[in-house]
């Protein structure tokens, strides 16, 4: 089958050859109708931060029809609609009985099972099925169901350990797509004020309309100091969803106020160490809690937000901006995700 493969730092290529998955037991085979790349896509071909990636095919959002079910499959079949979570987990160690299922991956960038490709193929092979894959409702679009398989189970995460009250003021720093999609998190989650921090129109535009009440530029100046400023003191809780570099934790953590809430659900694989100034987080003294968040996987919570677009609760389909078709149209999409261009959101490519 053909796949755009990761061949070395920087270098991508097209491969025809490349095995075809055969489904085994739990296992089922996906033929992707739609994808869209994602900046650690972008981030993984400049630094290879993934080794186990060599050789095989990019891409982890993705949404398609079964083309083969393995044994012991006993919810899809053949044909079914389905979307897959970027994090593809492995529910049968302990730990995810404890609800820590981040700790072992099936996904291909973490996982050494050289059967695993990444969905910029013409097919990919997904382990434990019944647990991972989410039935797209009849409803919901294609360009609906990619945006959830990582933007959304990313974003949405990361706003649910901020354990939110209704009427509370939430900063999105970096309104990209997963701060778009945070911004739509918050909302739902009950927050009032909601700044959206970022500077491109593009997404302004969007963050309005997924209910940021507020917009900050960065290119205006200090962002912690325009939104203290703002909002006549500290905020009660700030996700991390980009920013140039990671001294952005150290602006969430200077503009929460004692006892509020910091996560970070963005990778900044350029940065090598961080050091938070003592004055930020008062020495350790300001209960300010910080957590470092990753998409959460799993067929419920995605069944859960799929739900959520069809009845109409939010529509992610506005992150869309560039549409391909045909599979040779991925390393396009790739450096549209890339930043060069400023009216770029999201790209997706239809196979």
């Amino acid at each position: 089958m053909k796949g755009y493969i990761l061949e070395g730092i920087g270098t991508a290529l097209w491969k025809d050859d490349l095995a075809m998955p055969k489904a085994g037991p739990g296992e089922v085979v996906i033929k992707p109708v739609i994808v869209s790349p994602c900046t650690s896509d972008v981030h993984i071909l400049e630094t290879m931060a993934f080794p186990f990636m060599k050789g095989r095919a990019l891409g982890h959002e993705a949404a398609g029809v079964v083309h083969e079910v393995g044994p012991e499959v006993k919810d899809f079949k053949t044909g079914d609609r389905v979307a897959v979570p970027s994090a593809i987990t492995n529910w049968k160690i302990p730990e995810a009985q404890e609800g820590y299922d981040k700790y072992d991956s099936l996904s291909p960038y973490l996982n050494p099972d050289p059967r695993l490709q990444g969905c910029f193929a013409e097919y990919y092979l997904v382990k434990d099925a019944d647990l991972n894959v989410a039935r797209i409702p009849d409803t919901v679009t294609w360009e609906q169901a990619v945006m959830i398989t990582d933007m959304a189970t990313t974003a949405f995460e990361g706003v649910r350990w901020l354990n939110l009250k209704y009427g509370d003021t939430v900063v999105v720093y970096g309104i990209g797509p997963v701060g778009l999609m945070a911004v739509c998190g918050a909302a739902l989650r009950g927050a009032g004020r909601i700044f959206g921090v970022g500077s491109r129109q593009v997404c302004f535009d969007v963050a309005r309309e997924y209910g940021a009440t507020d917009l900050v530029n960065y290119r205006d100046g200090d962002v912690a100091a325009q939104i203290l400023e703002k909002n006549n003191g500290p905020v009660d809780a700030v996700i991390v969803c980009g920013g140039s570099d990671i001294s952005a934790i150290a602006s969430a953590m200077k503009m929460v106020r004692p006892g509020g809430t910091v996560t970070n659900v963005a990778a900044f694989m350029h940065d090598k160490e961080f050091v938070l100034p003592n004055d930020i987080w008062g020495y350790g003294c300001t209960d300010k809690t910080l957590r470092t968040v990753s998409a959460r996987g799993g067929r419920a919570f995605m069944e859960r937000l799929l739900a959520l677009v069809e009845f109409g609760r939010f529509h992610p389909e506005k992150m869309a901006t560039h549409i391909y078709r045909g599979m040779e149209h991925i390393p396009e999409s790739l450096e549209k995700m890339g930043g060069k261009d400023r009216t770029a959101i999201k790209p997706v490519v239809f196979f």
